[in-house]
Formats: C-alpha cells, structure tokens, sequence
C-alpha cells in the first residue's frame, strides 16, 4: 500500500534560524600527552622523558583504575619480575577486564640507571620524595601517589598502591574489585577490629585500595610536617603508609570499607615458611594476592595461575561458562550529583523551531549533514567537540548561504557548557555522549520532531508520512500471537529469513515466536518513535557481518510496504542512526554515557520503549528512507564493543517487560535500578539526574 496513506498534514514548519548548531562529538578518544618534567625537591611526583597519558572518563565504557607499584630503586629485579608476570597478564586479559588500568613504578628519586630503565619502559613516576627517616617515608610518598593520581588521572574511579614483593592474581583481583568499587571505597588487608577507620583500624599499605572520592579529599588537603599540625584538617605524616592513612580518613563517616583478608594473603617477616607452603597450583582461585613473594614465588605463583575469561564476564575454569543474570548485585553508591550551578539551561538567540536534526560528527561535512542543511522544513543541530573543525571552517566546507545559515546551528564545546553547564560538566569531552545536548537544544526550542541521525545515513523520513491528526494504514501483530521480542526485519523483505538487528538477543534469532503472523489495521494510536531501516548497510551487529553477507538492500520500499507499528508491551531493538522521535517520547532520548556506543541507543532504546508502554505511546519501524555509507570499521572490534549486547540484552527486556520493573518512576530511577543490575555505571546515576533536572528547568 502506498505510504501517501499514511499522511498526516504537517503544520509547522522550520520558520527563521538565527545561528548554527553544531553538535560533534568524538565516538572515542585517546588521552592528550602531558610534558615531561624534570626531577625536582618539591614534592609534585614527575615522570622523566616520557608523557603521562590524561585519561578521559569511560574509554570502552570502563572505570579507570590506576596502580602504583612502591620500589626502591634498586629493585631492579623485582620491577622486572612484575612486569613479567602480573603486569604480562593485564596487558593480555586488557580488552576483556572490568577496568581501563594504568600502571607506574614509584620510585623516590631518578637515578642514571632507573633513568634508562624508564626510557625503556615507560611506567616509572619519580615520587621526588626523600627516602631517610623512620618507615621511609611511607606516609609521605603514599600522599604523594594519590595528589598524583588526582592531578594526572582526575577521572580514575579508582587509585591503589602495592608493594614490589607482592603477587596480584589477574584478572582475580580486578573482578572482586568490579564487584565492590564506588567512589568511596577502602580496601585491602585490615588491621584492628570494626569498621571505623583509625590508625589501628585500617589497611595494611602494601596493598590498599581507595575510591575517586577519597582520592580527592587526600589531595586537596593540606600535607603537614611541621609541629603546628591540625588532624582535623591536616595530613600528619607517622611515618609508615598504613597508619598515615588511616589517620587521614578517619575524619570521614561516609567510607565504604571494605576488608578481606579471606582473599589477601600477608604474611609479616620470620613466616616464609608458612608463606612457601601457598605457593602451588590452584592459588589464584582462592586468593587475590600474595604478599612477602619473592622473585622465585612470583614467577612460580604466574606459572600456576591458569585462567579462562568467560565470555559472559564471568572468571571461570577452562571447561565452564557464566551467563549474565540481570539480578541485582550490587548497592547504589552513596554520593550523589552535587549541582553548583545558578541555572541548568538558557536560550541562545535561535529562534523556536518544530523540526529539529541532530548529529555527532568528528569529520568535515559528509554528505548526509550538508543533505539536511539543504532541505528548508529542517533545523540542524551538529554537536562539536575539541577535535570537530572549527565553526567557520566547518560550515564554509558546508557551503552554508544566507537562507539555510538560518537553520544551522554549531553548537561549541563552549557554548555547550554555557547553555547546558550540568549536564556539560557529566557528559565528558569527546564522547559520543554529548549528542545528548543536541537532544536538549532542541526541545528548548521548541521541537515537534527530532531526527536523530548519524552522518553516514543519508535521507530523511517524510514528515507527512507519520502526522499524527489522521489515521493511516500500518501492520502489526495479529491478535494471539503477539510475543515480548519481536524481530522486524524478516516484513521488511530480507534473502535470509534469519537476519536481526544489532542489539536483538542472539538466543532469540531462530525463535519463530519473534517472527509473528501480521495484519494490517488502521486503528488509531498514538506515535512515539520511527525507526527508519536503512539500505546498502543495515544496521546489524558484528555477529551477521562476519558470518553473512553484508551490505544488502530491503526488499521493501515505501509503496510496497506499510510501517510495521509494535503493539504495546512488546519490544525490539532500535538505533540512533536514522530515527524519527515525536514529543511524547523526548523524555526518554538520554543515551546512557557509562556504556560503548555501539551499546548506549539500543540500551537507550529499550528504556523508551519501556516508558512508552506505560503511556500507550508506540514504536513503529518504516522501510528505508536512508541509505548508509558506512564509516570505516573493523568488526573484531564492533564485536568486543557489542558484548553486552550478546550478553545482557535478553534480560535486560526480562527485566523491563516484568513487574520489577515498574516502581522507577522517570529515567534517573530507572537508571538507579540498571546499575544494581549492572547494565550500567555510576557516571549514568549523574548523567540520567543531569538529564531529568535539565529538562524540568526547561519545561518550567
């Protein structure tokens, strides 16, 4: 049937533009090189010849967790037993670990040799620390570390030092840290009884653990030698690490501790016996670390510590497997968003608008964004960040005259953080996240419709195809046969039957219940969001593409085919490519920023749908309107940043089509919920109260 049956008469058009907006945002980042800086008496930790890496928050949507290793600079034989061993093993298991981690030696001052060695190596930081006195100065070099931390890696969720004699267990240690880790976390091996923090009730210091949080704090106290010291809000140094810290922090209620010495072996001297009767196979599958290790025990612990990665997430034996539960495993974190803001959101001087497109690009104009700018019943809105061409650059390239400069908006970095400052402060720079102010800029203007579209999707929906105003032709589920998944690309005509959209559960593909008998209707409903499908290449996961052939076309075409509207309570999965969102649904465009992002529209998507059905508001898919001209890409790597997709979507809609999922009652505390599940992280608990408290400013 024709889609002219589908028309509802658009009233509104794009009416004057003032101003561009441009929202870019880079998909992934690589950090910027600091200087380096020569060994000096003060006390800022430098690193010779070689750049510290700062590091943005989320890259591939895991925590950083950053790790000091304390060495005297003649341990040349221990550094490089640990870096043989252990440190071997982060470097092979790094893609596949629940954190993005950085490593250093901590060495108190450069020598000529261990000069050469970093120039070798790289991962020496010079403590400039003097190393005479009673405990070495422990207490002074462990603050020195975590000032460190906090000025190189301001974004690390967690900062630890561990002694050179000590054996972690890879990827042990990094998976029971995955399940404990929030901002103000203390662990390690625990002297002293209770959970107050003293300086006889704290950690031991060849292996502690802090939170983001505590991190801070240290840092930006004041570190006191001298007599006129104040506990209260001094750091007073007692020599040794463990009880410098625990002096430090015991100020605070609010710390997580977190001791576990069930897992921790510490043995003190005179115990090597006892300690050698623990080094044998089968170690690591009951600890997640060994202290007092000699060079010998390290490389013998290394050898025994045999190790399968699950492909669910999961550290298991090598002839077993874990699958993802969904189930709640884990606390909320304590702190929340802090807003020191005035205002959450100002209009610039662009004029309200009822279409609005909006893109994230870190290219010079592609065709699908000069397409848009083109076409006078659309505004655009294109995102920039710190790599996007500058503005006059970028909308020279455009070929922007005097008419559609009226319809163009780019959007800096800087006015981002102007209009928008919360939700700029959580979104970091150069990530895919900052589409999200795009979202934002156009419904403060006043939007009807949203395109959200990617710059290699050339096309845009009709807008007279999807008036809401009057009825129109669609199918949809027969009545009886409906199912909670349904896979919409089989009406839609493909050569095999069993093609999916990325972000569909794979242990659903040939289930033949997501493949319902449709009819055709034309009863009234109300529209949230149309997902455009798109030709040459569709958007499917990396599964398909390395086990079928891609790119193909749709049979469909908009005479031949009706859109395909999903009856309430069912679910599928749908992108941020080329989709078309209706008022009603605006509040549930946030794409979660904790995630990849070949993740976050189909975790965003799902959400939405969620919420529609709540309001009986509908998703509906359409033949393409688009044609995509895939960016480059590399489907090894799509598919290890797609794993949660693999592993998690299945209950992810078990979860949202139950009743467990109704009590949430807007994005923040459904998002609350999806951490405890660990579908996503802490960074989205802020990000999702940013969203919610800038959209009440503007709805006011």
């Amino acid at each position: 049937m024709s889609m002219n049956r589908l028309r509802i008469q658009m009233t509104s058009k794009c009416r004057r533009s003032k101003n561009v907006v441009i929202f870019l945002v880079c998909l992934a980042t690589l950090y910027g090189i600091l200087a380096p800086s020569a060994p000096t008496n003060s006390h800022a930790a430098t690193q010779s010849n070689y750049a510290d890496r700062v590091p943005s928050l989320n890259l591939n949507s895991r925590p950083l967790f950053v790790l000091g290793m304390l060495t005297p600079h003649t341990h040349t034989d221990y550094r490089d037993t640990q870096r043989s061993t252990w440190l071997s093993t982060i470097q092979q298991l790094k893609p596949e670990l629940p954190f993005e981690i950085e490593y250093k030696f901590l060495i108190d001052r450069p020598t000529h040799d261990t000069v050469l060695e970093n120039k070798k190596y790289n991962d020496i930081v010079f403590l400039n620390a003097t190393s005479e006195g009673r405990g070495v100065k422990f207490g002074e070099k462990l603050y020195l570390w975590f000032k460190y931390i906090h000025e190189h890696f301001p974004d690390a969720l967690l900062g630890a030092k561990v002694d050179d004699d000590t054996f972690l267990c890879v990827p042990q240690i990094f998976k029971r840290l995955d399940e404990l880790k929030s901002t103000t976390l203390y662990y390690g091996w625990t002297h002293g009884k209770g959970k107050r923090v003293t300086m006889d009730t704290r950690m031991d210091e060849m292996f502690v653990v802090l939170g983001k949080d505590l991190v801070e704090r240290i840092a930006k106290r004041k570190y006191c030698t001298g007599k006129k010291c104040d506990a209260k809000t001094d750091l007073i140094d007692t020599n040794f690490g463990g009880t410098s810290l625990g002096s430090w922090l015991s100020i605070y209620d609010d710390i997580d501790f977190q001791p576990d010495n069930k897992r921790i072996v510490h043995m003190g001297r005179g115990q090597e016996a006892a300690l050698l009767q623990n080094i044998k196979p089968g170690f690591c599958s009951k600890y997640v670390l060994n202290h007092k290790s000699s060079v010998d025990a390290m490389k013998k612990l290394h050898g025994h510590n045999k190790h399968v990665l699950s492909s669910s997430g999961g550290f298991v034996g090598a002839v077993t497997g874990s699958l993802f539960s969904g189930d709640v495993v884990r606390a909320l974190p304590q702190q929340s968003l802090t807003n020191r803001h005035t205002y959450l959101a100002a209009l610039d001087k662009m004029s309200a608008y009822d279409n609005w497109a909006v893109v994230t690009t870190i290219f010079s104009p592609a065709k699908a964004v000069k397409e848009i700018a083109s076409q006078s019943n659309w505004c655009l809105v294109i995102v920039a960040d710190a790599k996007t061409p500058p503005e006059d650059k970028y909308l020279s390239e455009m070929g922007i005259n005097e008419t559609s400069s009226n319809r163009v908006k780019y959007l800096s970095v800087k006015e981002q953080s102007i209009l928008y400052p919360l939700l700029s402060d959580i979104i970091p720079i150069n990530h895919f996240g900052r589409k999200n102010i795009g979202y934002m800029y156009a419904i403060h203007h006043k939007a009807k419709y949203i395109w959200d579209f990617d710059d290699d999707n050339i096309g845009t929906v009709d807008l007279n195809d999807f008036k809401t105003d009057a009825s129109f032709s669609y199918v949809t589920v027969c009545k009886g046969t409906q199912h909670v998944l349904l896979n919409p690309y089989p009406y839609f005509g493909v050569k095999e039957t069993y093609t999916w959209p990325r972000g569909f559960p794979l242990e659903d593909i040939k289930n033949k219940k997501t493949l319902p008998k449709l009819c055709n209707s034309r009863d009234s409903f109300s529209l949230g969001i149309v997902q455009s499908l798109a030709n040459q290449q569709p958007d499917i996961d990396a599964v398909y593409r390395m086990t079928r052939d891609a790119p193909f076309d749709f049979l469909a075409t908009r005479k031949s085919h009706t859109p395909f509207v999903l009856p309430r309570n069912t679910y599928a999965p749908f992108n941020a490519q080329a989709t078309l969102w209706l008022a009603p649904a605006f509040p549930y465009m946030a794409l979660p920023i904790s995630v990849n992002g070949r993740v976050s529209d189909i975790w965003r998507g799902y959400v939405a749908q969620h919420f529609l059905h709540r309001k009986d508001v509908r998703l509906a898919f359409s033949p393409p309107y688009v044609t995509q001209e895939r960016n480059a890409h590399n489907s090894l790597r799509d598919f290890n940043a797609e794993l949660d997709l693999y592993q998690k979507s299945k209950q992810l809609v078990g979860f949202l089509s139950s009743t467990q999922a109704d009590y949430p009652a807007d994005i923040s505390e459904m998002y609350k919920s999806l951490y405890t599940r660990k579908y996503l992280e802490q960074l989205d608990i802020q990000f999702a109260e940013a969203w919610t408290m800038t959209l009440a400013s503007i709805n006011q």
